[in-house]
């Protein structure tokens, strides 16, 4: 089995709602790749996704529920941690997606991500395989398993205002979004 820690209304509707607003007005960048081969560059063969901006104030209220909850959340994994990552605000198309890769705390990588005890992952947008008003289909979050059970892949349930989290070294994708957006906040505790 993977590790894997859910908190259902991690933020509140009316959060969500203001988060989807102001994503969805910021025309972003294609975000980056992190890791020893990629240097911080875009490299559409691994990620594509539009990271946006939201206002000062919405990213201080998300860091703050982050780093209020830094120390239930490392318990639950036994970690000791210190700091919450800057997080991303992301906006995936249709067609945007994120290959099998793993977030942190691995021998492969070699540049600042290495520190990277946690994955979390809060999900905006509703998940549902017939498109509907504001929501997504594709883009499944899949987490695979480690040694001995490396073909084991599972999906990860979601809902608007709910929270992941996972170990960093867990190997993991977006399946490509097939329609409609699929909104995110992503971080890291180290």
């Amino acid at each position: 089995m993977i590790d894997i820690l859910t908190i259902d209304d991690f933020l509140e509707s009316n959060t969500v709602a203001e988060l989807l607003t102001q994503m969805r007005d910021d025309p972003g960048a294609a975000a980056s790749v992190y890791g020893k081969e990629a240097n911080g560059m875009v490299e559409v063969s691994v990620r594509k996704v539009t990271r946006v901006s939201v206002s000062a104030e919405m990213y201080q209220r998300v860091m703050k529920l982050l780093t209020a909850r830094m120390s239930d959340i490392a318990t639950h994994f036994g970690e000791t941690v210190s700091e919450s990552e800057e997080p991303q605000f992301l906006r995936y198309q249709p067609g945007d997606y994120f290959i099998p890769h793993q977030d942190g705390n691995t021998p492969l990588i070699r540049d600042d991500s290495r520190l990277r005890k946690i994955s979390l992952v809060i999900f905006l947008s509703r998940h549902s395989e017939q498109l509907e008003t504001d929501g997504y289909s594709g883009g499944s979050l899949v987490l695979h398993g480690s040694y001995p059970d490396y073909d084991l892949r599972q999906p990860v349930a979601n809902k608007p205002g709910t929270l992941v989290a996972f170990r960093a070294q867990t190997t993991h994708e977006v399946t490509p979004v097939t329609s409609g957006e699929r909104f995110t906040i992503v971080s890291w505790y180290r």
